[in-house]
């Protein structure tokens, strides 16, 4: 009699568990990704003129900078358009990435999946946004960013986390 542990993801039916929670968080990921690029705009639309204050203006973005730096050793240089392109691939990337993450701990972790998802987009604001960038030095630290954008983010990020999650249960649901 075959037993089939959680702990133990040799077994044939808990591979395919593995990998089926991958590529679902992997697709929700990519999904949240997607729909943060409407939030960040709406939301700066609306947000009140006193907030926005005055921080550093970046010329380039947290992505499109980390795609100029890891391409400027083999002679790559982005211009305009290219710049963006890489930059966009930079960002669906790392939320395909998260996302994967995501799916392979959502029924392994015991916090995982709570909160609706809105746990996973604040922690990745706080990690990626708030502590990653301006330590990789990809944009201005958080004390010279004015409140508008920080919050701004933070709503794109919940968005993703809960697209994430919805997405992955969803997808999760229509495969088992």
């Amino acid at each position: 009699m075959t037993h089939h542990s959680r702990s133990f993801p040799f077994f044939h039916r808990e591979r395919e568990s593995l990998l089926l929670d991958l590529l679902c968080g992997a697709a929700g990921g990519a999904l949240g990704t997607w729909l943060m690029s409407p939030v960040l705009q709406g939301v700066s639309k609306v947000m009140p003129q006193k907030l926005q204050g005055q921080g550093e203006q970046q010329e380039e973005g947290a992505t499109a900078k980390l795609a100029r730096k890891v391409l400027e050793p083999f002679g790559i240089e982005l211009q305009g358009e290219q710049k963006k392109k890489a930059g966009n691939l930079v960002h669906y990337g790392y939320g395909i990435a998260w996302g994967a993450i995501y799916g392979v701990l959502h029924r392994r972790g015991p916090f995982v999946g709570k909160l609706f998802g809105l746990g996973f987009g604040l922690g990745l604001f706080l990690f990626g946004d708030e502590f990653l960038v301006p330590a990789l030095k990809l944009g201005a630290p958080p004390q010279k960013t004015p409140l508008a954008t920080h919050l701004s983010a933070l709503a794109a990020h919940f968005t993703y986390g809960g697209v994430t999650e919805g997405s992955y249960r969803l997808l999760r649901r229509a495969f088992a």
